[in-house]
């Protein structure tokens, strides 16, 4: 629900002015669009500020001293810091703007860690600059309930975790294979897990942009899956460890957190908690190679080559999509039905690029395929247009 919402039960006559007014003070209801187009503006600028300052420093590298370096650097980040706070806490008026220096200020930190790694020749491994990135950050959202800075934290442990697994000789490194990928996707499970969790507490506005975040990223990572081509050459030998611990977490926390679920009743809070944790025990078949085709005969090994788990894989990611639908409608979230419904058409397009042949039997498919298409398009595009209007008439749950 948002201010047009009130407006709306205003004109209707079921509210009066004054409960109005109470209601939009009480929530902090926007009046209009302007706060949300002056964030992402002052986002766009705080990354374009970030990274003029890199660009002017590196032009000039060689003539600039060594202290100055790091003196520069230093009082950059203070100030950007020190500019936010004074913008968002003592003059309050310009709380976004605020935000976006706080966002520099922390983008600079970790140009500070490049530049005294630079400036000293200090041998290190790349992803643990990363990690006193993300542990400098891990206080600021917290400290100034930033839903921004949360989204950043996220972001720079998910680059941290990312590098570690590709760092040879590192405590989380399980090759360069392909297969790293499902890593990823339970990095968003486990996002998504601890979104459910901070819905009840006392940082509940960082909730939903975890929850969101953590569904895109689940789906992004698991979508080659699907892939035909997707699972030739991968390695035999693997350490099992990582994939397991964050297959545990990636249960326990929407485990825990699924009771928060207020929108949906209990049928569905657990059908959709069961509908992660069927994607886990998926990805756990694909890891320990069950899917692969024993086409040399004899004992079964770990051999990547053949593999029908894209099946597997299309049908669990349109399975799932289709309760993401049903669970966007019932909590009246536009993201949740059309994230869903982008899916659902990869997931499509993945499962008619799998069919490819012989010349004449990709004719035929091209020739079917693409009149289903335009059939199925029509009726996708009509059918999300329906379901956006059953969110928009929907009374029962707040809109998201």
């Amino acid at each position: 629900m948002n201010h047009a919402d009130i407006q709306k039960l205003h004109d209707a006559g079921l509210i009066t002015g004054e409960q109005r007014q109470k209601i939009i003070q009480h929530f902090q209801f926007k009046e209009d669009g302007g706060n949300k187009f002056l964030a992402i503006i002052s986002i766009i600028g705080a990354v374009l500020i970030t990274a003029g300052i890199i660009l002017l420093i590196s032009a000039h590298w060689n003539e600039i001293p060594r202290g100055v370096k790091i003196a520069a650097g230093v009082l950059l980040l203070l100030g950007a810091h020190g500019g936010g706070w004074w913008l968002r806490e003592v003059h309050g008026q310009y709380r976004k703007t605020g935000e976006a220096l706080h966002l520099i200020g922390s983008g600079l930190f970790l140009v500070n860690i490049a530049l005294l790694g630079q400036i000293y020749n200090l041998v290190s491994r790349t992803p643990n600059a990363f990690l006193l990135w993300w542990l400098g950050l891990a206080a600021l959202p917290w400290l100034l309930r930033s839903q921004a800075q949360f989204v950043l934290l996220l972001l720079a442990f998910g680059l941290w975790f990312g590098l570690e697994v590709n760092e040879r000789g590192g405590w989380i490194y399980v090759g360069s294979d392909q297969r790293q990928i499902l890593l990823y996707s339970l990095l968003g499970l486990i996002y998504l897990g601890a979104g459910w969790l901070l819905r009840r507490g006392g940082f509940k506005e960082f909730a939903e942009v975890t929850e969101r975040l953590g569904l895109l990223g689940f789906l992004v990572f698991f979508y080659p899956l699907t892939w035909k081509m997707f699972f030739s050459g991968w390695e035999s030998e693997k350490h099992h460890g990582i994939f397991l611990a964050l297959a545990a977490l990636a249960v326990a926390l929407p485990a825990l957190g699924v009771r928060n679920l207020p929108a949906l009743n209990r049928q569905w809070r657990w059908t959709w908690f069961s509908a992660a944790v069927g994607m886990v025990v998926f990805m756990t078949t694909v890891w320990f190679g069950c899917w692969q085709l024993d086409s040399l005969g004899g004992a079964r090994r770990f051999y990547w080559g053949d593999s029908w788990s894209y099946l597997g894989g299309t049908l669990a990611l349109f399975v799932f999509c289709l309760l993401q639908i049903q669970v966007g409608l019932q909590t009246r979230s536009r993201f949740l039905v059309n994230l869903g419904i982008v899916f659902i058409a990869l997931d499509i397009l993945s499962a008619y690029i799998g069919l490819f042949g012989s010349l004449a039997r990709t004719g035929v498919m091209f020739l079917v395929s693409g009149i289903f298409l335009i059939v199925f398009g029509v009726y996708l595009e009509k059918k999300r247009r329906k379901l956006m209007q059953q969110i928009n008439n929907s009374t029962t749950p707040e809109a998201r």
